[in-house]
């Protein structure tokens, strides 16, 4: 799997550094697709999107990248370059607060390091109690249970800073969105590709959308892209 992995990565790249962007896009979804989750590929594929003009798209992705890797600085450049083009876009409103502070977990350690370093203080607290069982009796108590709160509390903060989000961005050229899930209804308000929302609940092909102008509306799913689950396309 490693080699495929890499080849098809290799591949994608040659294609990408000889301008066929639209199959380096397709090379690099194909590994989204297999599971592969690295916010390297998302990077890539956003700027695969960049290239082909797929403004929203690449937002989406390079959303994507961040989210998994918040501090990246190319991803950010890139981001911020894309946004100083989507000037008719609307920002998505403020995240919910426990997703910001998984954020700022994310941009110290991975989840996974977060979560080896609470095995550490676990080991190191049983480490002490095996000593104090077997070796010096007279070793006080209160330093292996102030280490295993420790790892606990550690442990919170993994599970803490697992990526999540209920962002959505526009991904076609653009959204109507309506007073209900119903393309007959009423439209209440028109975003622009690139635009951002909150999804609050989804039904039968549409989203129901909380907007930052702080208005709420109904948009048909096909035109946007879940910054999570994620999927190829």
């Amino acid at each position: 799997m490693g080699a495929t992995l890499t080849a098809v990565s290799d591949s994608a790249n040659a294609l990408y550094a000889d301008g066929q962007f639209e199959s380096a896009r397709a090379l690099y979804e194909s590994l989204v697709e297999q599971g592969h989750s690295d916010p390297a590929l998302y990077y890539n594929i956003g700027n695969c999107c960049t290239r082909l003009g797929a403004l929203g798209e690449a937002r989406l992705w390079f959303e994507r990248a961040l989210l998994f890797d918040p501090a990246n600085e190319e991803t950010l450049h890139n981001l911020e370059w894309l946004n100083a083009r989507l000037t008719d876009a609307l920002p998505a409103p403020n995240e919910p607060l426990l997703h910001w502070i998984g954020h700022q977990f994310r941009t110290a350690l991975a989840p996974e390091q977060w979560g080896l370093l609470a095995g550490v203080f676990f080991v190191v607290a049983l480490i002490l109690l095996v000593v104090r069982k077997f070796k010096k009796p007279a070793l006080s108590w209160r330093l292996p249970l102030t280490l295993s709160s420790i790892g606990l509390l550690l442990l919170l903060v993994a599970q803490m800073s697992i990526p999540q989000s209920n962002q959505i961005v526009v991904v076609s050229n653009n959204s109507y969105g309506y007073s209900a899930p119903d393309a007959n209804g009423k439209r209440i308000v028109l975003l622009s590709e690139g635009s951002s929302g909150r999804l609050v609940r989804d039904t039968q092909g549409w989203f129901y959308v909380a907007l930052g102008d702080g208005r709420q509306a109904w948009f048909s799913s096909d035109q946007w892209g879940r910054i999570l689950p994620i999927n190829g396309h």
